[in-house]
Order: C-alpha cells, then structure tokens, then sequence
C-alpha cells in the first residue's frame, strides 16, 4: 500500500487496500474507549505508509546547564571536521594568602568524566587563552548555545601537546603561564583582590581549544579548578601549599562546531533546509552538539480514515536501522534516542510522549553483531493520534536527536526510506475496524 496513489488512482489502491487488509484480518473482541465492546472486529497490520526522512541542521542548540566541559576536535570522513571548545568562567569564595606566601606556579587541572570520542591513541595538543570579555549568557533567552563566542587574548597561557588516558587517569594538569600566576597571585595575596566581583573584574574566564590535528573529543567534569602552588618559609624548611579557583558552572558552556566543506552537510546553512535520504547514500544523520538531526514525516496517515467503517490506532512504531558498519568501537551510538514534535517553523513544541503524558524514547529492538546492525523502535501511536485529530496534522514532524545532544559529538547514519526492506526505515502500524 503506497498512500501517495490514493490521490491518482483511488480505486486501484482501495482495491489493492482490500486485498492486503482481508489477508491480514482477525475477528477479534477488544475494548474501545473505556469499554469493552463485544463486536466482531478487523485488525490490520500495515507496514507500507509512507514515511520521509530527511537530514537537517538546527541554527543553534543551547548547551547551558550541560554536564561536561566537552574539548577535542576529529575529523570524520562523513561528518568533516568537528571541534569544541569550552569557555570557562572561574569563581572562589576565599580571595586571601598568607604574608610569607612566594610564588611557585599555576595549573589548569581537568578531571576526566570518562566520556571520549573517537581515537584517543595519537597525542593531542590543547591551547588555554585569557577571555578578555565578561562570561554571561544571552540577555534574552538566559541561555548559552553552541555558537555562543566571547573574545580572548589570541597569545596562548599554555600550549600542551599530551597522550590522554581517560580511563585510567583521573585528571590532565596543564602548567600555565608563570607571568599571568604571579599576577593572579600577587593581587590576592596584596588584596587587590578580596570578592568574586573584584576577580571577576580583572580575571573574565578561560578558553581550552583543541588543536584541529587532534584525534578526540574529551569529556572533563565541571570541578576542575585552576591549582596555584606556593610555599611558605618557615625557620627549617619551605611548606608547599595550594590554592584553588573552582569553575562556576552557570557560566561555563561549550562551543561546537564543524567544518562541513566537502560533506552532505555543506549545504545545510539554514535550519528550513532538507536534505532527502536518497540525496545522501540513502542515508539520514544526527551528530549531537552541532545540530545535525534526522527529521520524520508521515504523510498522507489521514488516509488511513478512508478505509470503510469506523476504526482507530492500536499501535505503531517507527523502525530505524543504524547504517551497517557506520556504528564502531570509538565512533559508538548508544541505546537511546530522544524523540521532540516540531512544527514547519522549527519550533520544537516538546518531547514525544505516550497517552499518559509519559516521555518516550526510541529504544534498540534489535542488535545483531553478527552483521552489525542496530534497530531502534519509536511508539508513534500518541503522535499520530495526534496529527489525525489536528487540522494542523501537515504541521508536526519529528526530530530524532541522540541522548546527551547538548555536551557530547556522538554522530549516527540511519538507513533512509530507500533500503532494503528488512533496513529501511518504516511504519508498523497496527489498525482495527469495529464498526463497519
């Protein structure tokens, strides 16, 4: 059943409609509404809906309140170069040290959260510069996004090139310029500096930016700090202290971005732009933090309603296969996939969710290393009751993003709607008459 003929050819499809159907039905007694009704009743099952799926690119996400400062940089042969880097804004509540303080050093330490992406085996390089502009978000929205950009000191406080072990070690400790932690400390230590305000007046924040040669994307908890060491002499010997600044995390975010030159992606420079699966390998995307999503439409399931008797939607799922071999080792996909409604503006109107209002999410139904493929099933019931009760039904699609879309570079290839039958994406609908 293809529902784009009904409009060319009604009476071929609904003869060809009624030979499936028939194939396909039981007689059945089964509740409707609140109560049982004891009718004979059809139930179909469909699976030859259309369904479009197409890639696009939102203008920007909002990444504050993420859970990780996310620095790195790879370069995928689908996805082009993508990169971010993490503007942090520090803060401290004790702006004091002792008289006999001296000076010995300063450091960024960056806890590892054990988040990674791609090849962590080459050595990295990261570069720390002095933000030069107050760290505060948006005025209107309050919010931070993945495009959010505040000018720094292009003369690097430290360049470190280094092999990263995030599993096995707890955090990477990066020296930082000598002259710029004499002058932080001195202004403590002589009180020119006593409150978050003063610092902040004379200390805006950091910037730690990848190098573009690097290999992976590292996740680092929000209680890294900046560590200044000294000593304190006494009548037999130097005491080695510690100071620490601690990160605020209000005003700490993430910048992502990508360098899509030469990709499908190239093309996708307004949010209102489509890129159809058979335009791209037959293929949908998603990466998270730089916008890429994959966009679901089901048109024509008001057709569904020309079918004689009076009927309804038992169930329907949507089926995606990630793309064979697409999904590796460090380039991985997890189990889940957030699910939103949007309408042809681009307004994301919220989560999908079932008939109690309960958020749903597309969920691995079936996994087989053997030919390395993974199938996500989304419950599309709520949604298309939905679209068949608005006169605005033309008006929702889907947005199918990855889990943590806000602070990780997680990418996925979907098959389209041109793949092979077992592969492609599709609807499962289950459909009954019980008045007919």
């Amino acid at each position: 059943m293809i529902i784009k003929q009904v409009i060319a050819v009604p009476l071929v499809f609904f003869a060809i409609l009624f030979l499936f159907l028939v194939s396909c039905e039981e007689d059945t007694t089964l509740p409707v509404g609140e109560d049982w009704i004891d009718v004979s009743t059809k139930v179909y099952f469909i699976d030859t809906l259309t369904v479009k799926a197409t890639t696009f690119k939102f203008d920007s996400i909002v990444v504050s309140n993420a859970s990780r400062l996310l620095i790195g940089a790879y370069t995928d042969p689908v996805f082009g170069l993508s990169k971010s880097k993490s503007y942090v804004q520090l803060y401290n509540s004790v702006y004091s040290l002792d008289n006999d303080a001296v000076f010995d050093s300063i450091a960024l330490i960056l806890k590892y959260d054990n988040y990674f992406y791609n090849d962590t085996i080459p050595t990295q390089k990261f570069n720390i510069y002095r933000v030069t502009q107050k760290i505060e978000p948006d005025d209107e929205t309050d919010a931070f996004y993945n495009t959010t950009e505040f000018t720094y000191d292009s003369t690097p406080l430290a360049s470190e090139s280094f092999l990263t072990y995030p599993k096995k070690e707890d955090s990477l400790h990066i020296l930082l310029n000598n002259t710029f932690g004499k002058a932080l400390f001195d202004d403590i230590k002589d009180n020119d500096i006593n409150n978050s305000e003063e610092f902040l007046y004379r200390y805006k924040g950091l910037l730690i930016e990848a190098d573009h040669s690097n290999t992976t994307i590292l996740g680092f908890s929000y209680d890294s700090f900046l560590r200044i060491y000294y000593t304190i002499k006494d009548e037999t010997d130097d005491v080695s202290n510690e100071f620490d600044i601690t990160f605020n995390s209000s005003n700490s975010f993430n910048n992502i971005s990508s360098d899509t030159q030469g990709t499908y992606f190239e093309s996708l420079t307004d949010q209102d732009v489509y890129l159809p699966s058979y335009l791209t390998n037959n293929a949908t995307y998603i990466q998270a933090g730089t916008g890429i999503a994959t966009r679901i439409e089901i048109p024509y399931i008001e057709k569904i309603n020309d079918i004689p008797g009076t009927g309804t939607i038992l169930d329907a799922n949507l089926k995606i296969s990630i793309k064979q071999s697409s999904s590796t080792e460090i380039l991985f996909t997890n189990d889940d996939l957030n699910i939103y409604i949007y309408n042809k503006n681009g307004e994301v109107l919220g989560s999908l969710t079932d008939s109690a209002g309960e958020t749903v999410l597309g969920l691995i139904e079936n996994e087989s290393s053997e030919y390395n493929i993974i199938t996500y099933s989304i419950p599309l019931k709520y949604f298309l009751d939905l679209k068949l009760s608005t006169i605005n039904d033309d008006n929702l699609f889907l947005a199918i993003y990855s889990q943590n879309y806000n602070d990780s570079l997680d990418r996925y290839i979907f098959n389209g709607e041109k793949a092979s039958n077992d592969l492609k994406v599709k609807l499962e609908l289950t459909y009954a008459i019980y008045d007919n």
